[in-house]
């Protein structure tokens, strides 16, 4: 009951939100994942069609894993983060990324590490990486409940602001990285539920990139093959006289993972409707233009459309 009733919430929100306009692909050649958790850059919400858009035009992706992910298992601590770790791999292997490159602070206690510390380390990330693209999570998306999303978001948003001046960490320069400016930065949230995240721009994606999004998805099965989900839905549709044809003949595990994909494809499908399209991931947008707003303006009037 309580899954039937969160989807079709969610649901209505997606299908009221505005329309979005498409944006294209950027030009570069390197771009950041800056997120909390080892599945952060794969669900609903995240970046993954967009980075297996990138990654099938050249471009190199690095994933940043800020925690350790210690208590996002089922298996105990030690062993849990171990085989997050492995999972974040495997995952970014179906986007083509490069690297997982983790943090490993601890999971769920990033409120006691000191914000300068969280900064200092990404910005010297975004000065030794040079991205052209970041992607992170909305530091004024203010209800979002996860206190390490939180803390990422307003430490990722503060580092992007001092890579470029010289004066912030004159360490960095002594070591040979010079400042970076990133040209631009795609902010996400969860969108289904408070306020503080609204979306101002779509990417489309095709079938094969949300083919992988799902597949990186399903690589974190430590904490999504839940085959007692899959159990809960039929039981209580067979309850109301329903079933899923496409759960005919399927174990509890089979039918978890194809509902999970599906996960995938009604997100990224969703949005799509958004922006005129097939399917489409949507983002908040912050360009090279953003701090002269008037002159954002006036490009996008003018000089784009010749």
């Amino acid at each position: 009951m309580r899954l039937a009733a969160a989807l079709l919430l969610t649901a209505a929100v997606v299908r009221a939100a505005a329309p979005l306009p498409l944006g294209a692909v950027p030009p570069g050649k390197v771009f950041l994942v800056v997120l909390s958790h080892h599945d952060d850059h794969t669900w609903e919400y995240g970046f993954g069609g967009f980075i297996a858009r990138l990654t099938e035009a050249g471009w190199a992706g690095y994933y940043v894993r800020t925690t350790n992910d210690e208590k996002d298992s089922r298996v105990g601590w030690g062993r849990g983060d171990q085989i997050n770790l492995r999972e974040a791999r495997e995952a970014i292997g179906h986007l083509g990324m490069k690297d997982v490159i983790s943090l490993n602070w601890r999971n769920d206690h990033m409120d006691s590490v000191p914000l300068a510390e969280v900064r200092a380390q990404m910005v010297l990330l975004l000065r030794k990486y040079r991205p052209d693209v970041v992607m992170t999570w909305n530091p004024w998306g203010h209800y979002d409940r996860n206190p390490d999303h939180r803390k990422v978001a307003r430490a990722m948003a503060e580092a992007l602001y001092q890579a470029p001046l010289e004066n912030a960490y004159p360490e960095h320069l002594a070591a040979g990285m010079r400042p970076h400016q990133v040209r631009q930065v795609y902010y996400t949230q969860r969108s289904d539920y408070g306020k503080g995240h609204t979306p101002n721009i779509a990417i489309a994606i095709e079938p094969r990139h949300v083919e992988q999004k799902g597949k990186a998805f399903w690589a974190h099965r430590n904490v999504y093959d839940t085959p007692a989900l899959a159990r809960q839905i039929r039981e209580e549709l067979a309850r109301r006289g329903m079933a899923i044809p496409e759960f005919d003949g399927l174990t509890d595990e089979q039918a978890i993972e194809k509902l999970r994909k599906w996960q995938m494809e009604w997100a990224s499908r969703e949005t799509g409707k958004r922006a005129g399209v097939a399917y489409a991931e949507a983002f908040y947008l912050v360009d090279e233009w953003d701090m002269l707003p008037g002159l954002h303006e006036y490009l996008k009037e003018h000089v784009a459309a010749r």
